[in-house]
C-alpha cells in the first residue's frame, strides 16, 4: 500500500483557501486547486470526499469559534442582574457587537468566504441558521421579562435586518477602526428601534388593562 504524501496536505489547504476566497465555492475548481498545490485531483479526493467537504474543512475552525462565541452571547443575555429589559438588552447587544467584530477581524478572510463566497455549498444558508437560532433565543428572553404576546414573524424580520447589517460590516469595512465606527452607529440605530418597540408594547398592554 502506497504511503500518503503528507507534504501535500499544507499545499492543498493553502491552494484551496486561495481558490475559494478568490472564485467562491461555485467558481472554484479542484483541477485549479490541484495545479496550484502541485498535486493531482486524485490526491485531493483521497483526503476530502468532495469539493464541499474541502470547503467545509477550510472554515471548520472559524465555525467552531462562531458557535462558542454565540453560546457565550446567549449566556450573557441571561447573566445580567438588571431587571429593566431595555438596559439588559442594550448591555447584551454591546457585548454581542464587540464579539462579532472580534470574530470578523480575527478571521477576516474566513468571514468573507463564509458570508460572501459560500453560495452553492452546504454553508450557503449558515447566516439563516444563526438568525433562526437568534429568533428562538430572543423569544425566550423576552418572555422571561413578561412579554408573552410576541409576533415571531415581526421579530424575525427585525433580527434579520440586524444580522444582515453585521454582514455588511464585513464587505464594507476593511479595517477595524472603520468597522468599530460603523458598528457603534448601527448599535445606536438598532437600540433605538428596540426601545421604541418595547415602549409601544407596554402601551398596548396598558390599554388592554384599562379596557378590563
Amino acid at each position: 500500500m502506497a504511503l500518503r504524501d503528507h507534504s501535500l496536505d499544507t499545499k492543498i489547504v493553502s491552494a484551496a483557501f486561495e481558490e475559494f476566497l478568490d472564485k467562491g465555492y461555485m467558481g472554484a475548481s479542484l483541477r485549479k486547486i490541484s495545479e496550484k498545490a502541485g498535486a493531482t485531483v486524485g490526491a485531493i479526493r483521497t483526503r476530502y470526499k468532495s469539493k464541499d467537504d474541502l470547503f467545509l474543512s477550510m472554515l471548520k475552525p472559524f465555525l467552531d469559534e462562531i458557535e462558542a462565541a454565540f453560546q457565550n452571547i446567549k449566556s450573557d443575555y441571561y447573566s445580567g442582574t438588571d431587571s429593566n429589559i431595555l438596559l439588559q438588552l442594550k448591555a447584551s447587544m454591546k457585548n454581542e457587537s464587540e464579539t462579532i467584530l472580534h470574530l470578523i477581524f480575527t478571521h477576516y478572510d474566513e468571514a468573507v468566504m463564509l458570508f460572501y463566497r459560500s453560495a452553492g455549498s452546504s454553508l450557503e444558508h449558515y447566516l439563516d441558521v444563526l438568525i433562526e437560532n437568534k429568533i428562538a433565543e430572543s423569544v425566550t428572553f423576552f418572555r422571561s421579562f413578561g412579554y408573552t404576546d410576541i409576533d415571531e414573524k415581526l421579530l424575525g424580520l427585525l433580527i434579520s435586518v440586524q444580522f444582515n447589517s453585521y454582514r455588511q460590516i464585513i464587505i464594507n469595512c476593511h479595517d477595524r477602526q472603520t468597522a468599530e465606527k460603523y458598528m457603534n452607529t448601527l448599535m445606536i440605530y438598532h437600540s433605538a428601534g428596540w426601545v421604541s418597540l418595547f415602549r409601544s408594547m407596554d402601551h398596548i398592554q396598558e390599554d388592554k388593562c384599562n379596557e378590563i
